[in-house]
């Protein structure tokens, strides 16, 4: 029999809980991708007392999975860590509420409160700044993933993702109102796999083969929805329902697989995507004092090397 490849310790720090929010890494794991390529993953959900960015940055794990716009600001603090690929095309993450508030989109906001995750903080702002409201204008409450704080009334509006909170309320008979960032002019890469500078230059092997072995996981899930969604919830996730899981992972399909990946694979970045959301940083939001060099938040290298995996 063919010895198997000696493996590597990797860590990967999700964004969220382990749900089929990350089916692909999931997938992978199952069908052995990362044996493959000689990783042995371990995969960490996100937690509320240690944000993505800090755990690579203090190197509690190697790899891990942030929005664009959150990256970007890290960067300019100094943060020394970049982006090599990126999941979702389009993020999945969105403003929600009870249709009985009477709110009917961004413009109701003001005077009410809005509960945000810790990590959703500098989103939920430039969000307000770039659609004419004044941080001020809100009171802004941090919230866990729990939606409580919504259905008790603590909060009128919260931060939540189309593919994961709206599925769970609309099937619990909730009448909710939603708008997706991506129609509030907030066009950031959504679970964009990062690390550090100094990871990326000398495991560019171990970077590469994880990229691979993921988009070749991504690639799998989308075309075995019920499957990979059966697997996430006996296995990998807790106390998950089948059906909001398989409905997640459909819903999210067309955010991670757009005529761009179809061109060029999956978890691919157009560099003209990162421009345009730094300048919204820079020019809108004010949120950057100064403008960042873009190879310093992105890299296509290891992409380049990958290739092209998915239809």
């Amino acid at each position: 029999a063919p010895t198997a490849k000696p493996t590597v310790p990797l860590s990967l720090r999700l964004s969220w809980i382990k749900n089929t929010e990350f089916a692909g890494v999931f997938a992978a794991m199952e069908k052995g991708f990362y044996k493959d390529e000689g990783i042995e993953l371990t995969v960490n959900p996100s937690a509320q007392n240690l944000p993505e960015i800090q755990a690579v940055a203090g190197k509690s794990d190697t790899i891990g999975l942030s929005g664009g716009a959150s990256l970007m600001l890290a960067r300019a603090q100094g943060i020394p860590v970049k982006a090599f690929g990126a999941v979702f095309q389009k993020g999945p993450g969105c403003f929600l509420w009870q249709k009985k508030s009477g709110i009917n989109g961004i413009a109701d906001f003001k005077g009410k409160k809005i509960g945000h995750q810790q990590t959703a903080r500098a989103s939920t702002e430039a969000m307000l700044t770039i659609n004419n409201l004044k941080v001020e204008d809100v009171t802004l409450i941090p919230v866990g993933f729990d939606v409580q704080p919504l259905l008790t009334g603590q909060v009128d509006v919260i931060t939540g993702l189309v593919t994961n909170q709206v599925i769970s309320l609309e099937g619990a008979g909730e009448s909710i109102g939603y708008v997706p960032y991506s129609d509030l002019g907030f066009g950031f890469y959504w679970n964009t796999p990062f690390a550090l500078d100094e990871t990326i230059s000398q495991k560019k092997d171990l970077m590469i083969a994880w990229t691979r072995a993921t988009a070749r996981g991504w690639d799998y899930a989308i075309r075995n929805p019920d499957e990979t969604a059966k697997v996430v919830v006996d296995k990998y996730g807790e106390g998950l329902k089948l059906d909001n899981q398989l409905l997640e992972l459909k819903r999210e399909t067309p955010l991670i697989q757009t005529d761009f990946t179809k061109q060029k694979g999956l978890l691919w970045m157009d560099r003209a995507v990162w421009q345009s959301g730094h300048d919204i940083l820079l020019n809108r939001t004010k949120q950057l004092e100064k403008a960042l060099n873009l190879d310093d938040v992105m890299t296509l290298d290891i992409l380049d090397k990958v290739g092209k995996i998915g239809a």
